[in-house]
């Protein structure tokens, strides 16, 4: 397993954010090259689990994730199938002076063929860190377009 942290700034208020990152039945309109389609198996006290496709590095890949949103400013994925089975996502969001702080820590694993390509890893996390900066700005135009405060 490797862990890494992601951060980033956004200039929409904690609440906002953190309403728009949490919104999953929404992903594939705030970041539809990424969300391709979203299906919700169940939405209960024990979290939200959901089959996704999604595009990622080029291929179109369906996953079972689990979001558990803990307000005001946590949102915990797990990837619960796949080759990146086990991998777990733990987002903050904390008031800035610009905004809000967007800090992720990745538990990342890799399984199957690709745990056996030694740089596997660091493409994950560069990529990963770029959809990090482009959701901030989907969330912005998101934000803007459908008339959010």
């Amino acid at each position: 397993m490797t862990t890494f942290n992601l951060s980033g700034n956004s200039s929409l208020n904690r609440e906002l954010v953190f309403k728009i990152s949490t919104d999953v039945k929404n992903f594939q309109h705030i970041m539809p090259n990424y969300f391709k389609s979203l299906d919700i198996v169940s939405d209960d006290e024990t979290g939200i689990v959901v089959l996704e496709k999604i595009n990622f590095l080029g291929q179109s890949v369906k996953v079972k994730t689990k979001h558990l949103v803990t307000p005001p400013n946590i949102h915990k994925v797990s990837i619960l199938n796949g080759p990146l089975k086990g991998t777990s996502f733990t987002e903050r969001y904390e008031p800035a002076s610009y905004g809000t702080l967007i800090s992720i820590s990745v538990n990342l694993e890799i399984n199957g063929p690709l745990k056996f390509i030694p740089f596997v890893g660091r493409i994950l996390r560069r990529k990963m860190s770029s959809v990090m900066a482009e959701f901030i700005n989907c969330a912005e135009k998101y934000s803007a377009q459908n008339g959010l405060p």
